[in-house]
């Protein structure tokens, strides 16, 4: 820490600033392995249980590519979170994935690969192109939503401010836009998504993105309860 006057408020700033750029190192960090677990999840479960696969190397590519990099970065531009200065010092020896981050990851992974597991399998009772298209498009808006989530592992998008962070909304948009580029006539085909691939079948995958950002958010309202609760009994 370089100090540039002799203002004890100078200091209070600083670590306020570094301790905000570690959390949304972190934020960007779980946002991106959430996204990855969930692909895996869904992978493996296919695998196990000999479904199809439910993406194509064209299909992962084109979302990492387009659905890590920009969210990722807004992430690093959160504003600092409320409690910021009220915690303990971090010990030295503390790894990254401290502070619950690592369960936060494990839980948004695991529900964007049950929202895809069951994409896919609606999709299969069609065909395996529709299984494909459901589970790549679910996938992409799954991972795109988390955004909104990843934001705070303490605080829901809503209590956070939806709209306070203008980087994050407009890299939700901008991958959006190019899941739109993925399916037009002439291109749609090179991600492997069918001409019959409809407005309905769409709906269904944005329900089972939509349904599993909201559980990511639910759980944290159920953390902070029961984190609460054990304080007062600790209390007692």
């Amino acid at each position: 820490m370089i100090l540039t006057d002799d203002n004890f408020v100078s200091i209070v700033n600083a670590v306020s600033v570094g301790r905000t750029v570690f959390d949304n190192i972190k934020k960007a960090i779980a946002y991106l392995f959430s996204g990855n677990l969930g692909a895996i999840i869904a992978i493996l479960f296919a695998l196990i249980f000999d479904w199809i696969n439910p993406f194509t190397a064209i299909q992962l590519l084109f979302i990492n590519l387009a659905n890590d990099s920009l969210p990722a970065i807004a992430l690093g531009m959160e504003k600092a979170e409320p409690n910021v200065m009220s915690r303990k010092p971090r010990e030295l020896n503390e790894g990254i994935f401290s502070g619950g981050l690592m369960q936060a990851i494990i839980t948004r992974g695991v529900l964007i690969g049950a929202a895809v597991i069951v994409s896919l399998y609606l999709g299969l009772q069609h065909s395996d192109e529709m299984g494909v298209a459901m589970a790549f498009t679910t996938l992409i808006l799954s991972r795109t939503l988390q955004t909104f989530a990843a934001r705070s592992n303490t605080q829901t998008s809503i209590e956070a401010g939806f709209f306070s962070n203008k980087y994050v909304i407009g890299a939700v948009l901008v991958c959006f836009a190019f899941y739109g580029v993925a399916v037009l006539p002439g291109i749609r085909q090179i991600f492997s998504i069918p001409d019959t691939f409809g407005m309905s079948d769409w709906l269904t995958a944005t329900g089972l993105a939509v349904g599993a950002v909201v559980l990511m958010e639910l759980t944290k309202l159920i953390r902070r309860a029961f984190g609460a609760k054990t304080a007062e009994s600790a209390q007692a």
